[in-house]
């Protein structure tokens, strides 16, 4: 059923989404039950614009619920983790693996960048490479992966890609 909707909207959207899919499936068991959620995440405003007869939905308002998931879920690693560390060093820390330049990272080793859709323009300006769009786009993935299961799976895929780096 998600095939066949997503093969009416855009054939090269499909294979982008299955290609995403087995690789979120093989590299961290998340299972999309809401492949829109996962397709909004994965999709620029400039693609959209370049795309209006899809009548598609860009990433933005993902991002939005993401880095607020993200602060929080990384608050309170920090806080369980370093329980003697006062408020003060705990912003710091947190601050620095919410950052652009490393959230731009962690999208690049979850190889989001080769799946995020692009209108000509910012493909052609070198935007899958861009740190701001790449932090946005693993925002965007977090507000998804919480509206389709819950912060228990966001979590679980944090101690996958960031915690790890924390130590």
């Amino acid at each position: 059923i998600i095939i066949s909707a997503l093969q009416t909207k855009n054939k090269g959207m499909w294979r982008m989404n299955s290609q995403l899919t087995t690789e979120l499936q093989e590299n961290y068991q998340l299972v999309f039950h809401d492949v829109n959620l996962l397709e909004q995440a994965f999709t620029h405003s400039s693609y959209v614009n370049e795309h209006r007869n899809l009548h598609l939905s860009y990433n933005e308002r993902l991002e939005f619920l993401g880095d607020e998931v993200l602060e929080l879920l990384v608050s309170k690693y920090l806080y369980d983790k370093f329980p003697t560390i006062p408020e003060g060093k705990l912003t710091k820390l947190r601050a620095a693996i919410v950052r652009e330049d490393s959230l731009s990272k962690f999208a690049k080793e979850c190889k989001f960048d080769q799946y995020i859709l692009l209108g000509k323009g910012e493909e052609n300006s070198g935007g899958r490479n861009r740190p701001a769009l790449l932090c946005d786009l693993f925002e965007a993935f977090l507000g998804a992966l919480y509206l389709d299961q819950d912060l228990n799976a966001v979590n679980d895929f944090l101690k996958a890609i960031i915690f790890p780096k924390v130590e």
